[in-house]
């Protein structure tokens, strides 16, 4: 991999060794518990805060000469073994290429002193019932202007690019299309919290008529009406207005899923759809 070592810290993690260099990240060397996967702490100037980054190449990613596209992970320290596990079987169908993991976390499931601070970096405006609500455009600045562009330095991608986030996260991939509509090839929303700000995204979302990805959101059936059923079936239905290729959106209604069942399927049947060729 394309990277420049300074000087190597040894830290508490077991079996991790972590770096520091020039730009305020820090390293490990691949985890030997799982082949072809690094955890980087990476300092974001734009949020002011660490993100552990979970990276997983593909397994000839050495030998190749090739770039690979790079599905990027909300909620990285809880989605990103999910992830990679439905990766590799959609693999096995031929149904997604070798690609590039990026889970973007917070440590939280490694070390009990870290907090998540999804809340802060997923919701795009101020509420009062989560009290550090509001920073989903300086969160987007630190994807666009600092980790996307880190990656392409120091990785073989290519410019195909993905995001996927649930909940939060999902309103955050959305919140993202509609703010950079040419920054991710493809999207995978499930489940989004659209609720309060379904008419702000409504009225943003006019402006997608050109967006050449695809878009795939879900909800589970026994899901909340109020809270994400009716938000998120009238934006899906006025985004696949909106767009001039109106096969380039999927809606998928998962039977007997709730909110914490559907993550897995979300993933993998977005998967399917973003990569496929129709």
């Amino acid at each position: 991999m394309r990277k420049t070592l300074y000087k190597i810290i040894i830290v508490i993690f077991p079996f991790f060794l972590l770096s520091c260099n020039s730009i305020n990240y820090t390293t490990t060397k691949k985890d030997v518990l799982t082949k072809y996967t690094e955890l980087k702490i990476f300092f974001s100037e734009e949020v002011k805060d660490s993100f552990y980054l979970y990276i997983r190449v593909p397994k000839n990613y050495e030998k190749e000469n090739k770039s690979y596209p790079v599905l990027y992970l909300l909620d990285g320290d809880i989605s990103f073994n999910m992830a990679t596990s439905i990766v590799r079987y959609l693999q096995y169908a031929k149904d997604v290429p070798e690609i590039i993991i990026v889970g973007i976390g917070y440590g939280s499931m490694m070390n009990d002193d870290k907090i998540n601070y999804r809340e802060r970096d997923y919701s795009i405006s101020k509420n009062e019932m989560l009290k550090l609500s509001g920073g989903g455009e300086k969160f987007l600045n630190f994807i666009k202007n600092e980790l996307i562009p880190y990656i392409d330095k120091n990785y073989k991608s290519s410019d195909k690019r993905y995001l996927t986030g649930y909940s939060l996260g999902g309103l955050f991939a959305i919140y993202t299309l509609i703010k950079n509509i040419n920054l991710f090839n493809g999207y995978i929303a499930g489940s989004p919290y659209l609720k309060n700000d379904i008419e702000q995204l409504l009225s943003s979302s006019n402006n997608l008529d050109n967006y050449s990805g695809k878009i795939f959101v879900s909800f589970g059936e026994l899901e909340s009406e109020h809270d994400y059923k009716i938000p998120i079936q009238n934006l899906t239905r006025n985004i696949k207005s909106v767009l001039k290729n109106d096969k380039k959106i999927k809606l998928q209604i998962f039977e007997n899923g709730t909110h914490y069942s559907c993550p897995p399927e979300a993933l993998t049947y977005g998967l399917q759809f973003i990569f496929s060729e129709n």
